[in-house]
């Protein structure tokens, strides 16, 4: 029984790695066009996102310290994928909080056409 739920949690843990990557590389994208004049530090700083941010990592730190436990050493796979979902809320957060102030440009620059090439 036990090998059929550390199945399921692997099944569960690659997505949860893919969703993570995924939130990682438009997190990047995103802050090459945030327009940083209206992006304003004190919404980082509000207490509810540094609140709930603060939760995220001290959750996943728990979570991945507590694998290391021989006594609890059966329930790694478990925590191993708590500290997972909560690293991507954790992305997800920040992910949700730049996409607002984004400026999407119409085509990157490397699409445009160019009259002296023709």
């Amino acid at each position: 029984m036990s090998e059929f739920i550390y199945g399921v949690i692997d099944y569960i843990i690659f997505p949860l790695y893919l969703v993570f990557v995924f939130l990682s590389i438009q997190i990047w994208f995103l802050w090459k066009d945030v327009d940083k004049e209206k992006f304003k530090f004190r919404l980082l700083v509000s207490q509810s996102f540094f609140r709930k941010n603060s939760v995220f990592v001290f959750s996943f730190s728990t979570f991945f310290m507590l694998r290391e436990f021989e006594f609890i050493e059966v329930y790694s796979g478990i925590f191993d994928m708590m500290a997972l979902i909560s690293i991507v809320l954790f992305t997800y957060s920040w992910y949700s909080t730049l996409k607002p102030f984004a400026v999407r440009k119409i085509l990157p620059r490397e699409f445009k056409s160019d009259k002296r090439y023709h």
